[in-house]
């Protein structure tokens, strides 16, 4: 399947990398590049994941970080629409 990441998943990311990087830019660079990698495997293997309360939205954490990739399938792409860290609360309906 295609990979897409959504504008507000770009952004997510952007913002997760410059938060980290303030302390750590290599940490910062893993962190990201395993965001990435989950996303990759989320393409080979859709139906990872867990079903969320909005409907056609999945999430699935990352390895060895508390980050969640909220995605959605479309045709024959997947679609990456959020990433948040897994300590907050839960996204409303609008961050979708």
């Amino acid at each position: 399947m295609k990979l897409r990441y959504a504008p507000r998943a770009h952004a997510d990311i952007a913002h997760i990398h410059q938060f980290i990087a303030q302390h750590n830019a290599g940490a910062a660079t893993s962190v990201v590049r395993q965001i990435r990698s989950t996303s990759r495997l989320l393409a080979q293997h859709p139906g990872l994941g867990r079903e969320t309360d909005f409907p056609g939205v999945r999430v699935f954490p990352t390895a060895r970080y508390p980050y969640l990739v909220y995605h959605r399938v479309h045709g024959d792409e997947v679609i990456i629409i959020h990433v948040r860290d897994g300590r907050r609360d839960a996204p409303r309906a609008a961050e979708l």
